[in-house]
């Protein structure tokens, strides 16, 4: 029997033993997994270490704005102090355990303490920086929300973070221009070094104004004369253009005829004087992402006839208002524009006739007048600038006579052709870029808003034309989001008019 309880109890401390040592081998798993899971995570944490490497090194420094005093207590009676250079700090002993701290000049530097036995008990790096604390409180007041971070970096003021709008950045710097300035002793100029970044996706809206106005002033004084003699023995006489007599030569002015014996006396005055005013206004709108090519066409297409050895094709040519242009914000805030703008119409005064391989009728190409200017610029948001412009002035005078007869007073007219044509064209194209934002379409005004039409009573009966009521109220896009603060929050863009509204025409 006594075997038999020592026979169990011994397999029961085998049983414990296996038990602890499988116990102790789960602990040492346990342990090597959690020390390799912070490892992994150290490496991690360790990447995203920003630029400039790891800053734990700095954590110990004691920072003085400038023109202010600090108190730093310490943990050992002090006996003596050393400051690295007393021309950014003055060092004085309040108390046994008590430093003050004064400062004079923006820079680091550092302050060696001795205790009572002159024994060296700390070495503490001191800066003195901008009043960074006040900085931030007026940046919190005037721009709430943004997200600026300011620093001192050996005596200049450094602005990073991110800001909603180029204005709201502008802003932000002209507040930190006031305090680096104000931190500015003697020769030594405290600097703003800017490294805010503007968010979002940047749309430039580009408005291009094309203006033209031609005058022509032209008279015509053509002549034509015949005096014939029909004799028994021949005809003869005087001839100055052809068609004298007629109606069919001449446009406006005299003709007639006068038969006298054997004399006959033809004449037609072709005589007209036209002035002529030509007004252009082209003013296209086109927005894109900065860095994207945009392209805006409104006009159409016309086709010309293309002779070739397997028949005619037919090419479409472009025609019309076009915009092409690449905006590009640059750090500075300003906005690069790489653009082309064309404005063209059709016209039947140097057409060219082409007449297909096996057909007899004739093809009629018209020539195209175009206005064209292709350039780059940098400009602010909002600035204006005339990329293109042209003013010329025109005149020809021409004459054609009869030599003698044409030279005679008065009488002479009757023998001459006088033509007078004078012109003057003057044209600009400005161009202007806007940072924009999107905005809420509810509450807008649209050209085609307003129309109302007439029922067939009105139109067979009255004749009353299809007419557009006034809109009460008629704001801008911006204007709108401004006023509803629901629609979109003020986050950056322009706040000024932009766009075209047609104003409706009253019906007679």
């Amino acid at each position: 029997m006594k075997d038999k309880v020592m026979k169990g109890l011994k397999i029961n401390l085998t049983t414990i033993t296996k038990f602890n040592v499988l116990s102790r081998e789960l602990i040492m798993r346990c342990a090597l997994l959690s020390f390799a899971m912070l490892v992994i995570m150290s490496m991690f944490i360790s990447s995203t270490v920003l630029a400039g490497g790891p800053t734990n090194l700095m954590d110990g420094e004691f920072k003085v704005p400038i023109f202010k005093s600090r108190n730093l207590t310490m943990k050992q009676t002090v006996s003596r102090v050393s400051v690295g250079n007393d021309k950014i700090a003055d060092i004085l002993i309040l108390r046994a355990k008590e430093l003050y701290i004064v400062g004079k000049k923006l820079g680091t530097t550092n302050i060696m303490v001795w205790d009572e036995e002159d024994k060296l008990i700390d070495v503490i790096n001191l800066e003195v920086t901008h009043d960074l604390n006040g900085l931030r409180q007026r940046l919190f007041h005037y721009l709430p929300g943004e997200d600026i971070g300011v620093e001192t970096s050996q005596g200049q003021l450094v602005l990073s973070g991110q800001s909603s709008s180029l204005a709201k950045m502008n802003i932000a710097v002209e507040l930190a221009r006031g305090y680096a300035n104000a931190a500015s002793v003697g020769k030594s100029r405290s600097n703003v070094l800017n490294m805010i970044s503007i968010g979002g996706g940047h749309q430039v809206m580009l408005e291009v104004t094309v203006a033209e106005v031609s005058t022509e002033i032209s008279r015509k004084f053509d002549s034509k004369v015949a005096i014939t003699f029909n004799g028994s023995d021949g005809t003869g006489g005087i001839v100055n253009g052809i068609g004298a007599g007629t109606a069919a030569g001449i446009s406006s002015g005299f003709f007639g005829s006068l038969i006298k014996g054997e004399m006959q006396f033809n004449f037609a005055l072709d005589i007209a004087k036209q002035n002529g005013l030509a007004k252009i206004l082209a003013e296209p709108n086109i927005t894109a992402l900065s860095g994207q090519k945009a392209e805006f066409l409104a006009g159409g297409e016309f086709p010309v006839p293309v002779p070739s050895e397997d028949g005619t094709t037919v090419q479409f040519k472009d025609f019309g208002v076009g915009v092409s242009f690449v905006p590009t914000i640059l750090d500075s805030g300003k906005i690069n524009l790489n653009l082309k703008v064309l404005v063209s119409e059709l016209s039947n005064s140097h057409g060219v006739g082409v007449t297909p391989t096996g057909s007899s009728s004739t093809l009629v190409v018209p020539s195209i007048v175009k206005r064209t200017a292709e350039t780059t610029v940098e400009l602010a948001d909002g600035q204006t600038i005339a990329i293109g412009g042209l003013l010329s002035d025109s005149l020809r005078d021409s004459v054609n006579k009869l030599p003698g007869l044409g030279d005679l007073p008065i009488l002479g007219q009757l023998f001459s052709s006088h033509e007078y044509v004078s012109g003057q064209t003057e044209l600009v194209i400005m161009v202007t870029p806007r940072l924009v934002r999107p905005f809420n379409k509810k509450g807008i005004a649209l050209p085609t808003d307003g129309f109302v039409p007439v029922s067939d009573l009105e139109f067979y009966l009255l004749g009353t034309m299809t007419r557009q009521e006034t809109p009460e109220s008629t704001t801008s896009p911006n204007q709108a989001a401004t006023n509803n603060s629901a629609i979109l929050t003020n986050d950056g863009g322009t706040n000024q008019r932009y766009g075209h509204q047609l104003k409706p025409t009253k019906s007679e």
